[in-house]
């Protein structure tokens, strides 16, 4: 591999290592806020803990993906508008391949959510990452999780395309940590809260709907 394919897997590798934090983050905090059953819901509903601990995922994730989408490029060195640049023609890494056409998707994307980017700019340096005196001015700017899973998918789509066209490989993007068949703490809690009401209830000899 040449000095510049190596800086550029580098690059990218750091890039990468930044979206599955911010998407481990964004999606256990998506869980807790969107439970799949009614009694999980419930249970969530009057969790403390569990109420504390989707903020934090939420803050988390809201963290990390600034660091993909900072408008700077001498501020977050790895974010992705200023990647981007460096894959144009006249850009550090831009013998590598990639084609005008799909330089300027991005751009477009990146475009279309110039005020989502800036809300969560805003959100990481005013409310989340530091102390600001007027934060309350900010904690009204609603951000959807749909609105988050679309820029991770520009980041991935910009992983895969790198992998693809110049070290000729797949990404896969499944998170490890997030199986869907071992995520079911909020389940198996509800249930067994679900099962000690009942008892209870037959204890007193009493029908429990």
């Amino acid at each position: 591999m040449t000095k510049k394919g190596k800086e550029l897997e580098d690059e990218i590798s750091k890039i990468w290592d930044i979206l599955i934090i911010a998407k481990d983050c964004y999606q256990y905090s998506f869980y807790l806020h969107k439970p799949e059953t009614i009694e999980e819901a419930d249970y969530l509903k009057n969790s403390q803990d569990f109420d504390f601990i989707r903020h934090i995922l939420w803050r988390m994730a809201i963290i990390e993906i600034a660091k993909l989408f900072c408008n700077s490029s001498n501020r977050d060195r790895y974010n992705l508008r200023h990647f981007i640049n460096k894959l144009k023609k006249a850009g550090h890494f831009g013998d590598i391949g990639i084609s005008v056409t799909i330089i300027e998707k991005w751009e477009t994307q990146l475009s279309l959510n110039e005020e989502l980017i800036d809300d969560i700019l805003t959100l990481r340096d005013k409310v989340y990452a530091h102390t600001d005196p007027y934060k309350e001015e900010y904690t009204k700017i609603e951000i959807t999780f749909k609105k988050i899973e679309d820029l991770l998918r520009l980041v991935e789509d910009v992983i895969q395309e790198i992998f693809k066209t110049v070290f000729d490989s797949h990404v896969d993007f499944e998170s490890p940590l997030l199986d869907k068949n071992r995520t079911n703490i909020v389940k198996i809690l509800a249930a067994e809260k679900k099962k000690r009401i009942e008892e209870h209830y037959r204890n007193m000899g009493l029908n429990h709907y």
